[in-house]
């Protein structure tokens, strides 16, 4: 009974003591630590939200050499500078055949499927669609994009500021709605001539359709940009 009491008595004051105090302390902190990398372990065990979000952007990843030949396509379709365009959306996808992969508005149910990819390019204020396989062989412009940007900026410009000059309008107010490249078969024709004779002298250049206020004014403009000539039908007035 003696030998009881004089164990209870010197844990008691070893507990007390300022030792014992920090023996407290430590096992405290080391039970608190084990604890939190208990804790720890089983959170990370359980997968997060947004892993999900993660693996589906990895797999939309586009290589970079196929965004490289998309870039460069676009800049040598549009005559905009590379550096000047952005790739803004990427979608992989599982083309049901060819004919799909191809823009095709009318397909057959076919299965034949190229896996590839969906991209959107910014191109000044358009979206261009391109569809790319995995093989890297087929990269394809959607066929509807306007080919607006196929017209050299300078151009544009000097269309825009006649149209401006002409109407009296702002610039920021007027708007190419439309570019069609063009051989007109010669001088007369190129002037929007109605009689012409048949000489075949073709002048390379552009018809371009500019929106002033609620009406549509039809420029010819050649490649070298030495001449932009307004359709004569179209009422406009120069501003004095």
């Amino acid at each position: 009974m003696k030998s009881i009491i004089q164990a209870s008595a010197l844990i008691k004051s070893t507990f007390w003591s300022p030792r014992g105090v920090f023996l407290t302390l430590a096992l405290t902190s080391l039970l608190s630590c084990g604890f939190g990398l208990i804790e720890n372990n089983s959170v990370g065990a359980i997968p997060r939200p947004h892993s999900t979000q993660l693996s589906q952007l990895q797999a939309n990843d586009l290589p970079k050499a196929i965004a490289n030949k998309i870039l460069q396509d676009a800049s040598k379709s549009s005559g905009v500078p590379r550096r000047e365009l952005q790739i803004t959306q990427v979608t992989s996808k599982t083309f049901g055949n060819p004919c799909e992969f191809n823009f095709g508005e009318v397909c057959t149910r076919e299965y034949n499927p190229i896996e590839g990819w969906e991209v959107v390019v910014r191109v000044r204020q358009d979206s261009w669609t391109y569809h790319a396989d995995k093989s890297r062989k087929q990269i394809l412009l959607d066929p509807k994009v306007s080919t607006l940007q196929t017209l050299p900026k300078a151009i544009a410009d000097a269309i825009l500021s006649d149209a401006s000059s002409r109407s009296g309008g702002e610039i920021a107010d007027l708007k190419i709605t439309q570019t069609t490249p063009k051989t007109f078969g010669n001088l007369c024709k190129f002037n929007f001539g109605e009689v012409c004779t048949q000489q075949y002298d073709p002048v390379e250049g552009w018809e371009v359709i500019v929106k002033v206020k609620e009406e549509s004014w039809t420029y010819h403009v050649n490649k070298s940009n030495s001449q932009i000539i307004l359709d004569p039908k179209v009422n406009a007035t120069e501003k004095s």
